[in-house]
């Protein structure tokens, strides 16, 4: 298993190089129970708690889908850009130039170098899958629910395009 502090600092420094400030990173922890994201950057008293998916540490995957993990929340830590906006964008668009990067809002296991076998075994089982009709962005489901009822009135959180059911 890679060490999580190493790469953190080894993707602060990447950042700094490139002349990005990030904010006050308070602790960075592995996240055993993640089965639908990839990382997460959450603000704490005093600065920014990240946590990344421990599938990305195993090294029979890729490790350049790990640092792009680490730097898209530390990116979610610099100033106006917990969310998704234009200046987080346009920072992950420099560092995407700058290290032949694909920093981007929402990533597949196939995107991050994650092979099939490392990623976590769901415990239920998969009854309904939505698609994307625009890019291909699957969902699943295991009970009924209303995305599951009416796709259509729902929107890809990857690229905003329509749903279908499977």
């Amino acid at each position: 298993m890679r060490n999580l502090k190493e790469y953190t600092i080894r993707c602060m420094k990447e950042l700094e190089a490139v002349g990005i400030e990030y904010g006050n990173i308070i602790e960075v922890k592995v996240n055993t129970r993640a089965k639908k994201r990839w990382g997460q950057c959450r603000a704490v008293p005093g600065g920014y708690s990240i946590n990344i998916n421990a599938v990305l540490l195993d090294e029979r995957n890729d490790e350049q889908g790990l640092k792009e993990t680490i730097i898209h929340e530390l990116l979610h830590s610099c100033k106006g850009c917990m969310n998704h906006s234009e200046k987080w964008k346009r920072l992950a668009t420099k560092v995407n130039r700058a290290y032949n990067y694909n920093i981007k809002r929402c990533s597949t296991a196939e995107d991050k170098g994650v092979q099939e076998e490392t990623t976590p075994i769901s415990l239920h089982t998969v009854n309904y899958v939505i698609k994307c009709n625009k890019c291909g962005c699957t969902y699943t489901r295991t009970r009924m629910s209303k995305v599951v009822q009416h796709p259509e009135r729902y929107r890809c959180r990857c690229c905003g395009g329509g749903l279908g059911l499977v």
